[in-house]
């Protein structure tokens, strides 16, 4: 029989998930160069609801510390190439609550944009989610605007719950389309129940 791990399992066992042409896995301090190139990129911030922080202008801050940084409500994957074993990108599981619903959010290197990568990746996490563990719910904020990750939401299942109207402020008050997929919707209401 088949048995789901709590989540606090893989907060000390990190889950290294694999794709055709993706290895979702923990960054580490030599992928420092690699992140810089989507943390540090201005243009990427227009639609993350935020200013970059002092650690994302220099990734390297953010080693040395505890896996997670010690908390236990998210997991980040860093998005490596298997072409060319480069880290493009993040997959991001957030907001964990009770095991059972969590937030995803995700960023990838304007180098590597428009070409799948976040599609597959997060089709890797969602299968993740509610196969390995208990989680029951997903949930992503997209600012409308961003007409790409809206796009990535559809392909990957999410259903356009609402939208929340100027719910955050990135440089004028802007409004996010709030995105849910249950496991149900992914693997039918009776294999979601067991």
């Amino acid at each position: 029989m088949f048995i789901l791990q709590d989540m606090d399992y893989y907060f000390s066992h990190f889950p290294v998930l694999e794709t055709e042409r993706l290895i979702l896995r923990a960054k580490t301090a030599a992928d420092a160069e690699d992140m810089k190139t989507y943390m540090a990129d201005e243009s990427l911030y227009k639609y993350w609801g935020r200013n970059m922080t002092r650690q994302e202008r220099e990734p390297s801050l953010f080693f040395g510390r505890t896996l997670n940084n010690g908390k236990k409500d998210h997991i980040s994957w860093g998005i490596e190439l298997k072409k060319n074993h480069r880290l493009a990108g993040e997959v991001n599981l957030f907001n964990i609550e009770n095991d059972r619903q969590a937030m995803i959010g995700y960023r990838i290197s304007a180098a590597y944009q428009n070409m799948g990568f976040v599609t597959e990746a997060l089709r890797r996490v969602i299968r993740f989610c509610f196969e390995e563990t208990g989680i029951q719910r997903l949930e992503a904020e997209v600012m409308t605007v961003n007409v790409a990750s809206n796009r990535v939401m559809e392909k990957c299942g999410f259903t356009c719950e609402g939208t929340k109207r100027q719910a955050k402020f990135v440089n004028i008050y802007t409004d996010f389309n709030i995105y849910g997929l249950l496991k149900s919707d992914i693997m039918g209401e009776r294999a979601a129940s067991t």
